[in-house]
């Protein structure tokens, strides 16, 4: 497994680094399975799993729904990969690539921006048609979690009323165009901090209680789903 510094993480992830950094290693055998292979990560306003992917040696195409400002170019320069990266502002719904082009498809903390079920499902579907056939579907996303992370999210977030966060339990459906899944939900107290530090200490209570609690409690999934 590919041992990566605390700043790559951070570079990769940005935010509540301790858990959303365990998407790294969950993926990694899977890319490490297609050395130099070709990718597209959505969602990338700060460039950071294409940068994971750059790292690996793939070619990527680094994409958002809105235009690039300079957070991207920046952390790919400062990684020496910017050769590997291709940009373009893409809708995760409908995206201007063709069938069957990529290896793998990426994204993090996307899809609950689109605000609906059904949009999300539009999302999934366009992200498996245009996967390679036995190429993979790898994100991290934000679960529902419990009624008390669903309070915190209303009450403290500008957006809490608008994402609509995935539930555990509908996933297996939303997920059936692809021929297996294999899933994974983390977290639970580390969202509740209101600044990295207050994050990352919380993340280290979550390694001791959150293998204890239900799996529909936690507040991030990570998946990776083969076409």
């Amino acid at each position: 497994m590919k041992n990566y510094s605390n700043e790559e993480l951070r570079d990769f992830v940005q935010w509540d680094v301790e858990n959303w950094a365990k998407a790294i290693p969950f993926w990694q055998p899977y890319i490490d399975q297609v050395p130099k292979g070709l990718a597209a990560a959505f969602g990338e306003r700060e460039g950071g799993l294409s940068l994971w992917l750059a790292m690996n040696e793939f070619s990527v195409e680094c994409s958002d729904y809105t235009q690039f400002e300079t957070t991207p170019l920046e952390i790919h320069s400062k990684h020496d990969v910017t050769g590997l990266i291709s940009y373009s502002q893409q809708d995760i719904t409908s995206t201007s690539f063709p069938d069957n082009a990529f290896d793998f498809v990426l994204f993090k903390s996307v899809i609950g921006t689109l605000g609906t079920k059904e949009r999300q499902q539009l999302a999934l579907d366009e992200l498996h048609r245009i996967l390679k056939p036995g190429g993979y579907l790898l994100f991290a996303e934000n679960l529902e979690g419990t009624s008390m992370h669903r309070f915190a999210r209303r009450k403290f977030t500008n957006w809490g009323n608008r994402w609509r966060y995935l539930k555990w339990k509908e996933m297996d459906q939303m997920l059936s165009k692809f021929v297996s899944t294999e899933k994974r939900s983390i977290g639970f107290l580390a969202t509740f901090g209101r600044s990295e530090k207050q994050r990352a200490f919380l993340s280290k209570i979550d390694r001791v209680f959150v293998p204890l609690m239900p799996k529909s409690w936690r507040y991030i999934m990570l998946s990776a789903c083969r076409k």
